[in-house]
Parts: structure tokens; C-alpha cells; sequence
């Protein structure tokens, strides 16, 4: 499957180019996750948005890239040309100086 990979280093100037969907679990996603990005955890759902938003594209991101990538080739297969995943870890685009919201315990 020929899926499109972003490695974690090009994307800091490309993120506000993508509709930025976190598929790790809602309770991670809590905790930290890319500024307005978005939790959905299954592929159906982000399918539907894939359609519904099909002149943008659509970014996935996980802990490490795998779940993202996996997702990602399910989508392809599903016949959606719109859809994009980080190649790397979170940690990474931490690194990387992405925009992250935090949760605040105050």
C-alpha cells in the first residue's frame, strides 16, 4: 500500500495544511495532544471526515507511527487519496517544536 508519509521534521511549517486527527486514546489525548487537532480512534469515523472534508488533507498521528500508518493504509484501501500520516513519534514532534496543548490540573 502506498500510503504518504510526513516525517516529523518536515511538518513543522506544513501542520496548518492538514486537518489533524490524534488516533490515540482519548485519555492520552487529554493529557497532550497537537493543537486543534482532533480524537477519533476508528477508521470508519475518520473515513466519514475523509469524505466529508475531501478537498483537505487529513493527517494521523499516534504514539510512535505505527497505528497511524496502519490507519492510514486501511483509509488508501478504502480508496481515500486525502489521507496522510506522521512518520514518527509524538515525543519527536514535541521535539520538533509543534504546537502542543497540555492539560492543565489547575
Amino acid at each position: 500500500m502506498d500510503t504518504k508519509a510526513i516525517k516529523t521534521k518536515d511538518l513543522k511549517n506544513r501542520i496548518d495544511d492538514f486537518l489533524v486527527i490524534d488516533v490515540r486514546g482519548e485519555g492520552y489525548y487529554l493529557i497532550d495532544h497537537i493543537k486543534n487537532a482532533i480524537n477519533i480512534e476508528s477508521t470508519k469515523r475518520i473515513g466519514y471526515i475523509a469524505k466529508e472534508h475531501s478537498d483537505k488533507k487529513i493527517l494521523l498521528y499516534c504514539h510512535h507511527g505505527i497505528t497511524a500508518k496502519y490507519m492510514s493504509d486501511e483509509l488508501k484501501a478504502m480508496g481515500f487519496d486525502n489521507v496522510y500520516y506522521v512518520d514518527g513519534s509524538f515525543s519527536e514532534l514535541v521535539k520538533q517544536g509543534i504546537e502542543i496543548v497540555y492539560y492543565n490540573k489547575e
